[in-house]
């Protein structure tokens, strides 16, 4: 082996690390990308999984109020009744989109 050989040896394992070195900076560039959309994934689940408690909750309680006193209080009940139709009708439809995203 002559050192013409050795040389070109050598500059071929250098070149080959600064590759190694540049593919493994990427990924774990990547992996780190990867764990934080993980991490926000889950954040958001549970999230939605408390929004979701908390509406039911205050459905619960609405419905618990008498429907006479409501409407003893006129503007106050008619609104509180309309919020009640408008979650109605659009609990399917906002769970559809932010589903859509994850």
């Amino acid at each position: 082996m002559t050192g013409l050989q050795v040389a070109e040896m050598k500059t071929k394992l250098a070149e080959k690390i600064k590759a190694l070195e540049r593919e493994k900076s990427m990924l774990l560039e990547e992996v780190r990308q990867l764990n934080e959309v993980v991490e926000l994934s889950e954040k958001a689940k549970v999230l939605e999984n408390e929004v979701d408690k908390l509406e039911d909750e205050a459905k619960v309680l609405k419905e618990r109020i008498p429907r006479a006193f409501l409407q003893e209080l006129g503007q106050i009940a008619s609104t509180l009744l309309t919020e009640d139709e408008a979650e109605t009708s659009g609990e399917e439809c906002s769970g559809c989109e932010e589903e859509q995203f994850l």
